[in-house]
């Protein structure tokens, strides 16, 4: 067995600490873009298929009482959309007549509008909904001897357009 001295008793230890420093900050940035895209990816989702259902539901359907109200589509939304803050999610749906936005999307879940809206829901019309979230790395708190800082939030936007189909 080798004995070590003295001078070299807290090699180890050192070399540990500048290696796993840096190592903390790659597993940490790794796990923060993951969950960025996760974020990503799941508002692109939400909005193609709550569009694809309200393109569904036009002057045909709502004849047969089946139509959807803007407080049942941003309900889909906020379910949909797994991870992602009701409370931070813009929506904004779209179709011949004009938009309407629930900036959150909370502030519209008890509305009993009808959408697509008459005029706007015949066979042919274009629907759009389209939504926006911020995102914000928890990466930002670990910047070193500046205190408290801010940093500006990425926003996510997503937008998806379907043609009425009955």
């Amino acid at each position: 067995m080798k004995a070590f001295s003295k001078a070299t008793s807290g090699n180890s230890v050192l070399e540990f600490t500048l290696s796993s420093i840096p190592l903390i900050f790659i597993i940490l940035s790794s796990l923060q873009m993951s969950v960025a895209m996760w974020n990503y990816h799941t508002l692109n989702e939400t909005v193609n298929i709550t569009t694809r259902v309200v393109a569904l539901r036009g002057a045909d359907c709502a004849s047969a009482g089946c139509s959807m109200t803007v407080g049942g589509i941003t309900t889909m939304v906020a379910n949909k959309g797994i991870g992602l803050v009701p409370a931070s999610l813009n929506v904004s749906l779209t179709d011949a007549t004009g938009s309407i936005t629930c900036h959150p999307v909370t502030t519209c879940e008890s509305s009993t509008t009808v959408f697509p809206r008459s005029g706007g829901n015949s066979v042919g019309q274009v629907v759009a909904i389209s939504a926006s979230y911020p995102f914000n790395s928890a990466i930002a708190m670990f910047v070193p001897g500046v205190g408290a800082q801010t940093f500006d939030s990425l926003t996510f936007t997503a937008i998806s357009q379907q043609v009425i189909y009955y």
